[in-house]
């Protein structure tokens, strides 16, 4: 494991109300962890996973990973990533408008007013430039859209084990009594703990996890008609069409823009 921290005090600490730092990472995961203070996490370069006890959630560039206060989480990074790291303080800024953890649309202004209070020195007092434009975020952030890139876990042992079978291949096209079948169960007893500790279908479960499949190997450069039939998908065209459908693009255009944003 290898982070470059700008400062290595602990953020909970700080006496003004944002404080940042700058993160350059060689691949690691961290140990499961909580801080007292809210975190925006994004990620200049690279990938970042979040993971929790109720479900995992994807960071590709451009986006944005709230993190609220107290909530235990991991986080892995698979190769060489740079990330934006805000620590928010929970008392003033409570952001109950928010779920638990969630992935955000970044604006060109929110990507810039991450970077500038990254930078900031973490005493400094209200009524200064720092203080006032630590305001203005906030009231930026709190106007943002979600992005579809979390994925709830189940939590029963035989879901489970048919979550790890499509992690070890994205592509797996079994159908559900196969599955089941696999890890001792009846596909009736799949798709109702799917339903009951996930809220989505498991069809609609498996969905989600081959795009959020899909959308860290094409943030890494790779081909889309590649990852259309890793992901399980028999064309590329199918493949955009249930992009366009989950995230309102096309591949080319979310990630061109990425792109533009990190330039």
């Amino acid at each position: 494991m290898s982070i470059n921290r700008q400062n290595s005090a602990n953020p909970d600490n700080a006496a003004a109300l944002i404080v940042g730092q700058t993160e350059i990472c060689e691949p690691y995961t961290t140990a499961q962890h909580s801080h007292q203070r809210h975190q925006l996490i994004y990620a200049t370069r690279g990938v970042v996973h979040m993971s929790t006890a109720v479900g995992e959630w994807i960071l590709p560039p451009s986006r944005a990973l709230w993190i609220s206060g107290g909530t235990k989480h991991a986080l892995t990074v698979k190769r060489p990533a740079e990330i934006n790291i805000l620590y928010i303080d929970p008392v003033i800024y409570p952001f109950t408008n928010f779920a638990q953890c969630c992935v955000v649309e970044v604006t060109a202004l929110v990507r810039e007013l991450i970077a500038t209070c990254s930078q900031h020195a973490w005493d400094y007092e209200t009524n200064t430039p720092e203080y006032r434009l630590s305001a203005v975020l906030i009231d930026q952030i709190k106007k943002l859209d979600l992005s579809p890139l979390d994925l709830n876990l189940p939590r029963d042992e035989r879901a489970l084990r048919v979550v790890e079978l499509l992690k070890k291949d994205p592509g797996n096209r079994d159908p559900l009594n196969v599955l089941a079948r696999e890890v001792g169960a009846s596909a009736r007893t799949i798709e109702r703990l799917f339903s009951k500790e996930t809220h989505l279908s498991f069809g609609a479960w498996r969905h989600r996890h081959r795009m959020l499949f899909a959308v860290e190997r094409l943030a890494y450069g790779e081909n889309v008609t590649r990852v259309a039939l890793e992901a399980g998908y028999e064309s590329s065209s199918s493949f955009i069409a249930s992009f366009r459908a989950m995230f309102g693009t096309t591949p080319s255009r979310y990630f061109r823009f990425e792109s533009a944003a990190s330039n």
